[in-house]
C-alpha cells in the first residue's frame, strides 16, 4: 500500500513539474512574441525664450622686444578693461581669464636663410558674462577704447533653463503619444506597454556678433561706436523616442 502511495505521489510531482515547465515555456514564448511586435515613435518639442545673459570674449595682444615690457603693458591694458567692465555692473565671478600666452616673434632673414628673434608677443583673453543686456554695446565700445585687440564671439544664453527643458520634453512626449494613437487607428493594433524610452534636449548657442580680428590687427578707439544689440530668442528642442509593445 505504501509502495502504491509513493508511486502515486511521485507521479503527481512529475505531472506538476510538466505543468510548471509548460507554463514557463508559454510565458517565455508570449514575451518573445510581444518583444518582437513593437512600434517605435519619435516626438519633438520646441520652446522659444528670450535669453538673459550675453557672453563675450575680449583679448589684448601686446608686442615688444622686451618680454617684461610686453607683459607689463598687456597687464595694464587688461586691468583697465576689467575695471571698466566691473564699473558697468558685471560681478567679478562673471569675468574669467580664458587664456594667457607669451610667444616669441621671429623674422626670417633672406640673406642668411635663418630666422632671428625680434621680440615677444603677450596675449591675454577673458570671457565675460553680461547679465544686464543693455550694457553689452557699451562694454564692446569701451573695451576697444582701452586697448582690446579682439572683441568677439558674442552669443546669448538662458542662465536657468532647466524648467524650459522640462517643458520642451513634455511637448515631445505629447507629440509621441499623439503619433502612437494615430498608428493604433491606422494599423488596427493596440499599444500594450512601453518597452523602451530615450530622450535628448538641445539648447543651441547662437553666435551673433564678432568684432575680433584673428590676424591680430589692432582695433582703433575710433573704429566703432557702441553697437545696438538685438538678442532675439533662443530655441530649446527636445526629442523623445518611445517603443511600444503591441498586440
Amino acid at each position: 500500500m505504501k509502495i502504491l502511495e509513493n508511486k502515486f505521489f511521485q507521479f503527481l510531482i512529475f505531472v506538476l513539474m510538466i505543468v510548471v515547465i509548460f507554463y514557463f515555456l508559454t510565458m517565455i514564448n508570449e514575451k518573445s512574441q510581444m518583444d518582437n511586435n513593437v512600434i517605435t515613435v519619435t516626438g519633438n518639442g520646441e520652446i522659444y525664450a528670450k535669453p538673459d545673459v550675453g557672453v563675450i570674449d575680449i583679448s589684448v595682444k601686446t608686442e615688444d622686444k622686451d618680454v617684461s615690457k610686453a607683459s607689463d603693458e598687456n597687464n595694464v591694458k587688461m586691468s583697465d578693461i576689467t575695471e571698466m567692465i566691473k564699473a558697468q555692473g558685471v560681478e567679478e565671478k562673471d569675468i574669467k581669464t580664458s587664456s594667457y600666452n607669451i610667444n616669441p616673434v621671429y623674422q626670417w632673414e633672406d640673406k642668411t636663410g635663418k630666422r632671428s628673434l625680434t621680440g615677444y608677443e603677450v596675449t591675454q583673453s577673458i570671457n565675460v558674462k553680461i547679465r544686464d543686456l543693455s550694457k553689452v554695446g557699451t562694454i564692446i565700445a569701451q573695451a576697444t577704447e582701452k586697448g582690446a585687440n579682439s572683441v568677439g564671439n558674442l552669443y546669448f544664453i538662458i542662465d536657468n533653463d532647466e524648467q524650459l527643458k522640462d517643458d520642451a520634453k513634455k511637448l515631445a512626449i505629447e507629440d509621441a503619444k499623439k503619433k502612437a494613437k494615430e498608428l493604433e487607428k491606422t494599423l488596427g493594433v493596440k499599444m500594450v506597454r512601453i518597452v523602451n524610452f530615450s530622450d535628448s534636449t538641445y539648447n543651441p548657442v547662437y553666435s551673433s556678433y564678432d568684432y575680433g580680428y584673428g590676424t591680430g590687427m589692432k582695433l582703433e578707439s575710433s573704429a566703432i561706436s557702441a553697437p545696438t544689440i538685438s538678442t532675439g530668442q533662443n530655441k530649446i528642442t527636445s526629442t523623445v523616442v518611445i517603443t511600444y509593445a503591441i498586440q
